[in-house]
């Protein structure tokens, strides 16, 4: 009897280790299933990994050496990316510029950018789910990139993976959303991931001349605004928004005057050149930096007050054209009702 219980032992301590492995693999197998199921199939791209490992040969070296590595290394493993989403229609004189200024700036980024890129994956896959759960019937349709946006962008929706131009790969700029907050970082995937649900229908019979009027870039992002308070309910607006509180505050009091404004742009046929500014952060002392944002923003919680998101992303143009003359309209209304005195 001892010497069975030596043999039971014997076993034992042979098989629990290969039992454990079989479980972890087991765990790790569901997890791929989960992630793939996640996905859609489709991947998730990390351009970062690539950079790193070009930074760790040009660090020191001279502009012209790293311009070498760089192209070699990074650029020519992700070229729809770069030219797509990145350069998109810049001569190659300008391709150059663009990639000297970054390679100029981003040796004070590189040790945030490691650091966020240990967790940037988990992120995206947290942010697809939430959203998941908050619009189940979204569907995952192309890859999604983790990348470099040369400064120029920290979330985007870019036309990566069609030749028409369609905007339809979620691309993020890592350089930019390195140093984000958690939260920060959670509106701006849920942001740009409800574009890629809009698009999904608004792309789906396009007219350049309809994309091209000035509404268009207003609901798309007012839209997104509150489509990204659906997913994280609760947040500051100057979260959702990404505006500092003293910003806010003075976009507020100026709505309605911005509402004429924009109004006037849109009965004007105004060109893409001149509504554009409203939804960058404008140099220009003029123009509301991002104000687009907020009015598109205050134009889409009056919409959806009789609309479900599910419904408003299903809209056309001219129904999108429609709902905002109306708010805009109103809006401008209800502000005048109230300073005028009741008699």
């Amino acid at each position: 009897m001892p010497g069975l219980k030596k043999i039971a032992l014997l076993l034992a301590v042979i098989l629990l280790p290969s039992l454990g492995h079989s479980s972890d693999a087991y765990a790790g197998s569901v997890y791929e299933s989960y992630e793939a199921q996640l996905l859609d199939r489709h991947k998730i791209i990390n351009v970062v990994d690539d950079f790193l490992a070009f930074w760790k040969q040009a660090e020191g070296q001279t502009l012209r050496r790293q311009r070498k590595l760089w192209r070699r290394m990074v650029e020519s493993r992700h070229k729809d990316y770069f030219d797509r989403a990145v350069y998109r229609d810049a001569s190659p004189e300008e391709r150059v510029a663009l990639l000297d200024q970054f390679l100029i700036r981003v040796p004070w980024y590189v040790e945030e950018i490691t650091e966020f890129n240990k967790t940037a994956r988990a992120a995206v896959l947290e942010g697809l789910e939430n959203f998941k759960f908050r619009f189940g019937e979204y569907e995952q349709k192309t890859d999604i990139y983790i990348g470099l946006g040369f400064f120029m962008f920290d979330g985007s929706v870019r036309p990566v993976q069609n030749e028409k131009g369609i905007p339809d790969t979620l691309c993020l700029g890592v350089e930019a959303l390195a140093s984000y907050s958690p939260d920060q970082l959670r509106v701006v995937i849920a942001h740009e991931l409800f574009h890629l649900y809009h698009f999904s229908f608004l792309f789906q019979n396009p007219s350049p001349a309809d994309l091209r009027e000035a509404h268009m870039p207003l609901m798309i992002e007012g839209l997104a605004v509150a489509g990204t308070e659906a997913v994280y309910p609760y947040m500051p607006a100057t979260l959702y928004l990404h505006f500092s509180d003293e910003e806010l505050a003075f976009q507020e009091q100026e709505l309605v005057f911005n509402c004429e404004r924009f109004l006037g742009l849109m009965g004007d046929g105004a060109p893409s050149e001149e509504y554009e500014k409203w939804f960058t952060n404008a140099s220009d002392e003029d123009l509301p930096a991002r104000g687009g944002y907020l009015l598109g923003y205050e134009v889409s919680k009056r919409v959806l007050a009789g609309f479900s998101l599910e419904q408003a992303v299903r809209m056309s143009p001219a129904q999108l054209r429609e709902h905002a003359e109306e708010q805009l309209t109103a809006m401008i209304s209800d502000q005048v009702l109230l300073v005028l005195p009741l008699n």
